[in-house]
């Protein structure tokens, strides 16, 4: 049914789940290359789920690196992320992401630790391919297992770290080739923002909010929002009663502001926005390391925010920042509206 893909090993015939059940435990070079066979006849099938499934089995080898079948057959990431991208409409593929982010945390032995870390390195190529509507995180898993999802940076340095091969190599070698961008770390500037800056805060909410949140809420509640909280008076009734406003910058640029109230017993972080183009930058991760600077200055224990259940990408942010689930918070904004949120804390060390 399908052409067969260019970099899986060529087949003269189809192959079958029992050839490769054959070699019992092994996990050697014959399997690795007997399984991307198998992905292959599978592709060709027209079962793009199941020849992934073949390629992660591959994976599961820890072949240290000088076997002639690497040279023929790399480690196989270019491949996972060909078979995401050249799927047929009407051919089940699954859900990868949620696939990867399962396997990921519920790995078992041998080479536990590799094979983690190779399942979360095809989960950042499933993120970058896959539209997160249509292929979404278990945010369940998430909030109720603690799952962090991992950098860019956390899985390259693990894969140099744990693989007897090339992985972290061939793992950005598949990057490139798919087009998916990778972050780099820029220069950021975080200022407290002046009165006059309040412009800048209330025009950028303005540009932020109408390209985020139509996937989130609607846009009548979108302009509803923007009206309540980030009309000029608003922002200094804010100012008033202790809010600090701060300016994100990317060198003369701001591309993102934040909202902290200084409590008495920790800071509340009532507002942390980016303009979309500088997302996965790390810009939000520095954002969160002023604020942390901001809180232990002030000799506070915690940070507490509410966000969206519906906002995964600032949910994926706040668990890598060592944020935790408390509760859930449905509130009632007005004029019908509601906001149905979670409360998340940072617990800090103040030594």
């Amino acid at each position: 049914m399908n052409e067969p893909c260019p970099l899986l090993p060529s087949i003269d015939r189809p192959i079958v789940a029992s050839e490769v059940n054959a070699l019992g435990k092994d996990r050697g070079p014959a399997f690795y290359e007997l399984s991307l066979k198998y992905a292959q006849s599978q592709w060709c099938a027209g079962v793009p789920a199941q020849a992934m499934l073949q390629v992660n089995r591959a994976l599961a080898c820890a072949l240290p690196g000088s076997e002639p079948v690497l040279e023929r057959l790399p480690l196989p990431y270019r491949v996972m992320a060909w078979l995401m991208m050249h799927r047929q409409e009407g051919q089940f593929i699954g859900n990868p992401r949620r696939h990867f982010q399962h396997l990921a945390t519920r790995m078992v032995e041998p080479n536990k630790e590799l094979r983690t870390w190779r399942a979360w390195a095809c989960w950042y190529l499933a993120k970058g391919l896959l539209p997160e509507d249509e292929f979404p995180p278990d945010m369940k898993q998430i909030r109720e297992e603690g799952v962090v999802e991992p950098t860019f940076a956390m899985i390259a340095t693990k894969l140099l770290e744990l693989s007897p091969a090339d992985d972290e190599l061939r793992w950005r070698e598949a990057i490139q080739e798919a087009g998916i961008k990778i972050p780099v770390s820029p220069e950021v500037r975080i200022e407290v923002a002046a009165d006059d800056d309040l412009l800048i805060v209330r025009d950028l909410a303005h540009a932020i909010w109408p390209r985020v949140y139509p996937a989130i809420i609607s846009v009548a509640q979108i302009d509803y929002m923007l009206r309540q909280r980030y009309e000029l008076p608003v922002l200094r009734e804010d100012v008033a009663r202790g809010v600090v406003y701060a300016l994100i910058r990317r060198g003369e640029d701001a591309v993102g502001y934040i909202g902290i109230e200084p409590r008495a017993e920790d800071v509340f972080l009532h507002k942390l926005y980016l303009v979309p183009e500088v997302a996965g930058q790390g810009l939000g991760a520095s954002a969160l390391q002023w604020v942390e600077g901001q809180a232990l200055s002030r000799g506070l224990g915690a940070i507490r925010l509410v966000v969206n259940k519906r906002n995964v990408q600032a949910i994926r942010a706040y668990r890598r920042a060592r944020f935790e689930f408390e509760r859930d918070v449905v509130t009632d904004i007005g004029e019908g509206f509601v906001m149905d949120d979670f409360a998340m804390v940072r617990r800090l060390d103040r030594e």
